[in-house]
């Protein structure tokens, strides 16, 4: 059985790096907990207007997006001034420490528009009001992007052993994930059980995104770290001189964790049903930043290096900008448009997490009806 929040803390043993719980386990899972409303308060007035804008006049959308590949089409986006040729006013984008922490924000109406974790999608939408909770506008990548780095002070399974004996290795070890209920800590999680491991046999440490995981393996804080994004994967193994134990989107991976569409795009309710313009206009910009990359490889390139990989990995950029452009972009649908059987999946999975209850989440209710496939 799948080890389940059902029934208990949802935070299980994760723990922050001062041997504590984290800040951020007190607070509610998925709610507008005080986190929500401290960080709010910074960002007064970046959340939509209320009221219609004039006609022909730019429209406020606050985004909130990482550096990195899985946010990608919005770095293009500001780059190349799409929001503008869309009449949507971005002058820039937020940047909450993590996943979580954007949909507080998002809840509490000083995010709009988020792309992220599909799961952690799924978890707000159930556990949230309507019209506060986030709707799925349609998919970025319908691939896994989540892997593990070991770092270079311990001895690893070689890269032709078996998922089994890769995840194993990992007990009784610290292991670093983004934030607390992240996509990443889903996925150790799910990674541990299809191995016939629980949770309980590492120590799960909430260490930030990429920029503090490096420095966390570099100082032996962590033993290996959950990498969230394709070009994170490997860089952190750059970075620290780490071995990439394991990509779940490896072919030895058991098929219902590779079989994930791990990005998508969600808007929040109230703004799909009061401004769907807005919203459209969104989409269309993305979808002109995903032709960019087709179109502009070079360029792509140098861009992500300089947005997500600080200009220390031209290499792994390139590589990147092939992987989209040979096998993630050709299985996207038109504006990125979502399919129920891709919703349904991910539901399912979200249900096993115990994040999301039998009927929270339907394709009817999700997804609004110009983004259905």
């Amino acid at each position: 059985m799948f080890e389940s929040q059902k029934g208990g803390s949802p935070f299980g043993n994760l723990l922050a790096l001062d041997g504590g719980v984290s800040r951020r386990s007190l607070l509610q899972f998925f709610g507008v907990g005080a986190a929500a409303i401290g960080s709010a308060s910074l960002l007064t007035g970046c959340g939509s207007d209320g009221n219609a804008a004039a006609a022909g006049q730019p429209q406020k959308l606050a985004i909130a997006a990482f550096p990195g590949d899985a946010y990608f089409l919005d770095a293009i986006n500001l780059a190349n001034k799409d929001y503008d040729k869309h009449k949507l006013e971005v002058p820039k984008h937020l940047s909450p420490q993590s996943g979580v922490q954007a949909y507080q924000l998002l809840v509490a109406g000083a995010v709009d528009a988020y792309a992220s974790d599909t799961l952690l999608l799924m978890a707000t939408h159930a556990n949230s009001s309507r019209g506060k909770r986030p709707l799925l506008l349609g998919f970025r990548t319908l691939e896994t992007t989540y892997g593990i780095v070991g770092s270079k002070d311990h001895s690893w399974p070689g890269a032709d052993t078996s998922f089994e004996e890769k995840i194993r290795s990992l007990k009784g070890k610290r292991i670093g994930v983004s934030s607390v209920g992240s996509g990443g800590d889903l996925q150790l999680k799910l990674a541990l059980e299809l191995a016939g491991m629980q949770y309980s046999d590492v120590t799960a440490l909430a260490v930030g995104p990429t920029a503090q995981a490096i420095p966390n393996l570099n100082a032996g804080r962590v033993d290996a770290y959950v990498t969230v994004q394709w070009t994170a994967t490997r860089f952190v193994a750059q970075e620290t001189g780490g071995t990439i134990l394991i990509d779940f989107a490896e072919a030895s991976v058991p098929e219902l964790m590779r079989n994930q569409a791990v990005v998508a795009m969600g808007v929040r309710e109230d703004m799909v049903q009061q401004h769907p313009e807005i919203v459209k206009n969104w989409l269309a910009a993305q979808d002109d930043a995903s032709k960019w990359i087709i179109g502009n490889k070079k360029a792509a390139a140098d861009l992500l290096n300089t947005t997500g990989l600080g200009g220390k990995a031209p290499e792994i950029a390139a590589a990147y900008v092939e992987h989209y452009a040979n096998q993630m972009a050709p299985n996207l649908k038109p504006m990125f448009k979502a399919t129920k059987e891709t919703v349904d999946h991910m539901a399912e999975l979200a249900l096993r997490f115990g994040s999301v209850k039998d009927g929270d989440i339907s394709y009817e209710a999700l997804v609004p009806e110009f983004a259905r496939a």
